[in-house]
């Protein structure tokens, strides 16, 4: 053994000044390949002796494609271990000894890889052979691509040891696959959803390590349980923190709290302002990525005229040709990985952007005044959710989209300037004329995009009014009437919907047609200039870069479009947020006033429905309700009855006055509010069940004659909106949930 190193060694002190050419790097690749060979042997030495784990199966390779190419490993090393004994015993004295020490080296790592396929292998073991095998197969590459290069030549054997190397490429790339799913096999022994003490799961989303967030390899375990088996609501793992509604909207509601907290009386954008508060470092970063990745395509086509000219020169420069393409595996590795961090944070960012909007708009709903009720039907409440909210998701993608579009088509700009000089001024002209023909399109679809959701918003009110008031229609026989009522407002709604379409197809049109325009033009430009000839370099470069051109022009028309339905979500968002809400000032908890007398107290109390009308609907107000004490209100019709009930509730809008109510409150309405269900669902409505004064609440009701009536009792299914119950009975049940609520006043 301390021969074959002193034979290489003299070898390399022989060609030291030839390091560099091929028969160098060979060498440096046999010196390499030794130290693998006592790596390896050192490893599977500790390994056995310390008994370290066997992976699962002993991982003993006896497969057939295993043994073929262990087979072919053993064939290449008896080759060259046969040549070794040719050069010592058949040339007896005129043989070089570095020849067949060399040979004896290369049928050693051979013999070495024979072994390392069929050897039992643990996890360590398994790492490191499958390192080895790679970049093996890197280097016989490499240097395969040299000899073709400088001599134009291949020996077959070369030639037999790159295939097997590709071979054991292969082999290495399974054992990774294989890795990967012992590790998944080992994940299902513990459920997926963390819990109090399992918190595994969620740290592999929210804290995973550099290089599993670089590549998205922390989600490698559920791909392959999913390639495994159906994948069932438990497999998946819990979101994280930051991505959860209720987080998103704490930290929505904050940004809008404090906006409303300023002294400012411009409501105009705050939902834009508040949201930027609080994504604006995630906004930044996911710019970044998209400028990275900008970058990167426009570094294309520099790099393809560079390799024209490198292989059209008489005189070729190795390592400038190694220096391009690593510059081009560099630029292409950026372009990807930059490209799939935006989507992934641009999606992500989006998602959490929609769940606080959904969020704000549900809770917005729940206190809104009656006024705001007035001016927000509850289809405009859905569309709210389902249309605006989802594209105020898509906004972070498509703001990034727009402007990396301007930054990548001046760069391209630029490198056909520094190409062809001025013959791309030609190509600009018709450029230019593409984007102020744009301007009017664009505010002609902003105009039809703003008419069709207000014609949406109508259809669906319309709608939804029908569908509630359905018995009487079917009773007048009015069904024609309001169908074709329906019928006139999904024309309008189908009219405002063509037009915007109509102008999105013109904007593509225009955008499709233009790199065919300016690729043309610029020809033309060469031409005229004589700015430069048009050689295979130019050519190539120019269309590469009219190609890279063609993805913002493709993409900057739906973008805008987008930008313009955003800007109206926002708008729309914006003015139900900023809605008057109930009056939630006035209720007294402090344990003295609730042992008090009093239970309702309004002293000089004004109220109107309209706060912008002049005249109140209830004026100076003086009223208190002992407690314990039973009032009943008269008055004729329109005297305002329900409005002062509404007023102890704070769901009129106070002009002036004090409303104290001390104590919780239940009530009852004229209109009866029953959800689908059981009938004892409808009563205990969340609460838990208290028999007693469950049966003392229905026999105060005279429910329980009812009761006696149904097949099941108060378990009897209620059915939407309680269409199978009496007018009667629903409100028996109102008032049985309003007594086992247990309230103070009634």
């Amino acid at each position: 053994m301390a021969s074959m190193w002193s034979l290489l060694g003299n070898c390399i002190c022989e060609d030291a000044c030839d390091l560099i050419s091929p028969h160098g790097h060979r060498i440096i690749l046999d010196l390499l390949n030794l130290l693998f060979v006592v790596v390896f042997y050192l490893v599977l030495l500790v390994v056995y002796l310390k008994k370290y784990r066997i992976s699962e199966n002993g991982f003993r390779r006896s497969d057939w494609i295993s043994v073929s190419v262990a087979v072919c490993c053993f064939v290449i090393g008896g080759a060259y271990v046969g040549d070794c004994l040719w050069e010592v015993v058949g040339r007896s004295r005129n043989y070089d000894c570095s020849d067949w020490g060399v040979d004896a080296g290369r049928g050693l790592v051979w013999m070495t890889l024979t072994v390392s396929l069929l050897v039992e292998r643990s996890e360590l073991i398994k790492v490191l052979v499958s390192v080895w095998w790679m970049l093996l197969f890197v280097s016989i590459s490499v240097i395969g691509i040299e000899n073709l290069v400088e001599e134009h030549r291949i020996m077959l054997l070369e030639f037999i040891e790159w295939v097997v190397a590709f071979l054991l490429l292969l082999c290495a790339l399974r054992n990774g696959k294989e890795f990967v799913i012992q590790r998944a096999q080992e994940s299902l022994l513990d459920p997926l959803l963390a819990n109090g003490t399992k918190e595994e799961n969620r740290n592999q989303v929210e804290e995973p390590s550099f290089l599993s967030k670089l590549v998205f390899s922390w989600v490698n375990p559920l791909i392959s349980l999913g390639y495994r088996k159906p994948l069932v609501l438990d497999d998946i793992p819990p979101l994280t923190p930051k991505d959860q509604a209720c987080v998103a909207y704490e930290q929505f509601k904050m940004a809008w709290d404090s906006l409303q907290r300023e002294k400012t009386s411009n409501n105009v954008n705050l939902v834009g302002r508040a949201l930027k508060k609080v994504y604006y470092k995630e906004m930044v970063l996911t710019g970044i990525y998209a400028l990275i990745r900008t970058i990167a395509v426009i570094f294309g086509p520099l790099l393809l005229y560079a390799f024209v000219n490198y292989s059209n020169s008489e005189i070729k420069n190795l390592q400038h040709g190694l220096l391009l393409v690593g510059c081009l595996i560099v630029v292409k590795v950026l372009e990807s990985l930059s490209q799939r961090h935006f989507f992934f944070d641009a999606k992500r960012l989006g998602m959490r952007m929609r769940s606080a909007l959904m969020v704000a708009v549900y809770d917005k709903q729940l206190k809104l005044s009656s006024l705001g009720r007035k001016r927000h039907s509850t289809g405009e409440v859905v569309n709210y959710i389902a249309v605006d909210a989802y594209r105020m998701g898509e906004f972070p993608m498509w703001v990034h989209v727009g402007w990396t579009s301007f930054v990548q088509l001046f760069l391209a700009i630029g490198v056909l300037f520094s190409v062809v000089g001025v013959g791309v001024l030609p190509g600009l002209v018709p450029l230019f004329l593409c984007g102020i023909l744009n301007v009017p399109f664009a505010i002609s679809l902003q105009k039809c995009q703003l008419q069709f959701m207000v014609a949406q918003d109508k259809r669906l009110r319309s709608t939804s009014e029908i569908l509630n008031s359905m018995k009487i229609i079917k009773l007048q026989s009015w069904e024609e009437k309001f169908k074709n009522l329906l019928y006139s407002c999904r024309e309008n709604e189908f009219k405002w919907l063509s037009e915007s379409q109509y102008q999105k197809a013109y904007g593509s049109v225009l955008y499709w047609m233009s790199p065919t325009i300016i690729s043309s033009a610029v020809l033309f430009g060469c031409a005229f200039f004589n700015s430069d000839s048009l050689n295979a370099a130019t050519i190539f470069t120019i269309l590469a870069t009219l190609r890279t051109m063609s993805e913002p022009v493709k993409y900057f028309p739906q973008a805008l479009s987008m930008l313009i339905q955003t800007k109206v979500s926002f708008d729309r968002i914006n003015s139900f947020l900023v809605e008057n809400e109930l009056e939630t000032e006035g209720v007294i908890e402090n344990q003295q006033n609730r042992n008090s007398g009093i239970c309702i107290r309004i002293q000089h109390g004004n109220f109107s429905w309209d706060p912008e009308s002049s005249w109140p609907t209830l004026r100076d107000i003086n009223i208190e309700v002992a407690r314990g004490q039973k009032v009943v209100i008269c008055g004729p019709v329109g005297a305002g009855k329900s409005s002062l009930l509404y007023a102890i509730l704070r769901e009129i809008t106070r002009n002036s006055g004090t409303v104290d109510v001390l104590g919780s409150i239940a009530y009852v309405s004229q209109a009866s509010w029953i959800q689908s269900g059981t009938i004892r669902d409808n009563i205990l409505y969340g609460k838990p069940m208290d028999t007693i004064r469950y049966k003392n609440a229905i026999k105060s009701c005279a429910l329980d004659m009812d009761f006696n009536d149904f097949d099941h009792g108060d378990l009897t299914e209620i059915g939407q909106r309680g269409l199978n119950m009496s007018g009667g009975q629903k409100q028996r049940i109102q008032l049985a949930r309003a007594i086992y609520n247990d309230a103070e006043i009634y």
